[in-house]
């Protein structure tokens, strides 16, 4: 019976890619930086690559958003590393997939393992956010795939995501925002507006700006970085969001920052 019931635990675990209950070593403070040593991967058989394995508890002390990220300090662009944010019981909630970008489950880009090209040089390696409550913990698990052991920078560190898009009014000019958290929503009232919307993005997410006419709209208006334009006129709502709701980026150009103008150009 208890060999019944480990088997039924561990189900859910291999469909992420979790090879069983993660080896949870200590914690990692909001605030901490500290280096870790990873050890190769091992390649077993139909070249089936098993990564080298750290997790860490990850406690919230106060509300508020959380960066964490790692850098390889010994593989530099040779390095593949990937990050795994759990809840407390293992339910994975993002996992990074490239400097710029994170997903909200493995699925979406499984081990696309991008070289660490560095974004900023302040800040290089791969990331991913969360954002909780006070006493809320969660398990980080950092992984390397490459065939060589690493020494990694592991580091968590509060910060304040981008104010836009809280549900302010929208009349007039820009605003620019980000989409920084997976299944984020960005609100603005546009209840007063007229004119022309325009939207403008360049990066990995599958942005959409959703014009709605009122509460349960079947058919919003959509804007996306190619159909870019769309009068505004009788719209009361505007959502901007990650089309599938499983991408999310950083307040960064060519990550998750896009910018929002209401003119009276019309549209092309």
């Amino acid at each position: 019976m208890r060999l019944a019931l480990w088997t039924l635990l561990l189900l859910p675990l291999a469909a992420c890619n979790l090879q069983g209950p993660p080896p949870v070593r200590d914690g990692l403070a909001v605030g901490e930086r500290r280096l870790v040593d990873l050890e190769a991967a091992r390649v077993g058989a139909g070249d089936r690559v098993s990564p080298s394995v750290r997790v860490y508890w990850l406690r919230l002390e106060e509300d508020g958003a959380v960066r964490v990220g790692a850098v390889s300090q010994g593989l530099g662009l040779q390095a593949r590393l990937r990050l795994l944010l759990l809840d407390e019981r293992g339910v994975v909630q993002a996992v990074s997939v490239a400097p710029h970008w994170f997903a909200a489950e493995p699925g979406v880009a499984p081990l696309g393992l991008a070289p660490q090209i560095a974004t900023s040089p302040a800040d290089p390696g791969v990331r991913l956010n969360l954002r909780g409550q006070a006493g809320q913990v969660f398990q980080l698990r950092v992984e390397n795939y490459a065939p060589r052991a690493d020494r990694v920078r592991l580091y968590a560190q509060a910060f304040t995501p981008n104010p836009a898009g809280q549900g302010e009014a929208f009349t007039a000019g820009s605003r620019t925002g980000a989409i920084e958290f997976a299944r984020q929503f960005d609100r603005y009232d546009v209840s007063q507006a007229s004119g022309y919307l325009r939207l403008a993005y360049a990066g990995p997410l599958d942005l959409v700006a959703l014009l709605y006419r009122g509460p349960g709209d079947p058919a919003p208006r959509a804007l996306d970085p190619l159909r870019n334009c769309a009068p505004v006129d009788g719209a009361t709502l505007l959502v901007v969001r990650d089309r599938a709701l499983v991408r999310a980026g950083f307040d960064e150009e060519g990550s998750g920052r896009y910018t929002l103008s209401l003119s009276a150009t019309p549209c092309p």
